[in-house]
């Protein structure tokens, strides 16, 4: 199935979570006036990207500050040709795949954050994704991570664009890059040790504007660069947090950033992208207890008398749902309990060893 469009009467955002609810598999391809992107699907995640020239983008960025060769940036590209292992391919020329995941990534959410204000330009959807003779580079996200970044980066870009309005700015580092940064922090505190124009900046890194000023605005609310010229930027702790969630929703650590969202919305509940980053965390969570925990799998309790009194009240209470007939899809259905809380306690059980699973026949 083909669909085509364009995104004044589908907005972009409306368009991926309809890929995302239906979990599909394919190629988006979206044309405007800055070029042509491919997302590669599979199941709902965005598994790769590509444009023209991507890949020697991403070899750039990493030489300019020294943390690959570009030769051995492109020798790895090359090796992905001949294996599926992305982390084996660069790991065998010495570069950490992680980098260019993060670049990856970091194209995709500019890119996301340029067509959805711009509203503008075309997409063609299809369930082919092959991605042969493509210039892709891996980004392994979900639709979900790719929407609330991209939505969270134009909630933000009017202060971005606020405090650095043009491309004549010079930008200095305060201190040196740290492996403990961001790979984008790192690579312009790299290129700023000495003064560099916001614009000569963008074009020496290759990346798009919306980019640049996003991770300089972050640097300059940190303290790490001065810019000549740009007004004082305060902290936005909102965002600081935010950040710190994703970076743990990304290690797994779902219920610490769960934690987070349950103090920002406590803080502040209107904001459009603390609910978003809430949903987002509860939608990951579910899907990773559902990749131990598969629908179809039937749950059989075993009886520890002992280690069920160590239960709370309403986590044995959906022990108690567990019958060795039903599937993980209808407990889900029949607890009393919401979705997420359902499964965490049928992981809980089955980590204390008190569920058997079993596969349907």
């Amino acid at each position: 199935m083909a669909i085509h469009g364009d995104l004044f009467s589908y907005p972009l955002p409306e368009f991926l979570q309809w890929l995302d609810s239906s979990r599909k598999t394919g190629t988006l391809q979206l044309s405007w006036e800055a070029g042509e992107r491919k997302l590669f699907l599979l199941s709902g995640q965005v598994g790769a990207t590509a444009s023209e020239g991507l890949r020697g983008r991403v070899a750039r960025l990493l030489s300019l500050p020294k943390l690959a060769a570009g030769t051995r940036v492109l020798a790895a590209f090359d090796e992905l040709a001949r294996t599926p292992d992305v982390d084996a391919a660069f790991d065998a020329h010495g570069v950490q795949a992680r980098w260019v995941r993060d670049l990856g990534r970091e194209e995709l959410f500019a890119a996301m954050t340029d067509l959805t204000i711009a509203g503008q330009g075309t997409f063609h959807w299809t369930e082919d994704a092959d991605r042969t003779g493509e210039d892709w580079v891996p980004s392994d996200m979900s639709i979900r991570e790719l929407l609330f970044e991209s939505l969270r980066w134009v909630d933000e870009q009017g202060d971005v664009d606020k405090a650095l309005p043009i491309d004549a700015l010079s930008v200095k580092a305060l201190s040196p890059p740290s492996p403990s940064q961001p790979l984008m922090h790192r690579i312009i505190l790299a290129l700023t040790t000495t003064p560099q124009n916001l614009g000569r900046l963008r074009l020496s890194m290759g990346v798009s504007r919306s980019s640049v000023t996003r991770r300089v605005h972050e640097l300059l609310r940190a303290k790490l660069v001065e810019v000549d010229g740009a007004p004082q930027v305060e902290a936005d702790p909102v965002a600081e947090m935010l950040e710190k969630g994703a970076v743990l929703m990304r290690e797994g650590q779902y219920d610490a950033a769960g934690i987070v969202c349950a103090s920002l919305l406590a803080s502040d509940p209107a904001d459009r992208r603390v609910r978003e980053f809430a949903r987002l965390v509860q939608r990951e969570h579910v899907a990773a207890l559902y990749a131990d925990l598969p629908p179809l799998v039937v749950p059989q309790l075993i009886q520890a008398p002992h280690a069920m009194v160590m239960l709370k009240p309403e986590e044995r209470q959906i022990a108690g749902l567990v019958s060795g007939t039903w599937d993980v899809s209808t407990l889900v259905l029949a607890s009393p309990a919401r979705e997420l809380e359902t499964l965490k306690t049928l992981a809980k059980l089955h980590r204390m060893g008190l569920l058997q699973l079993t596969l349907p026949r």
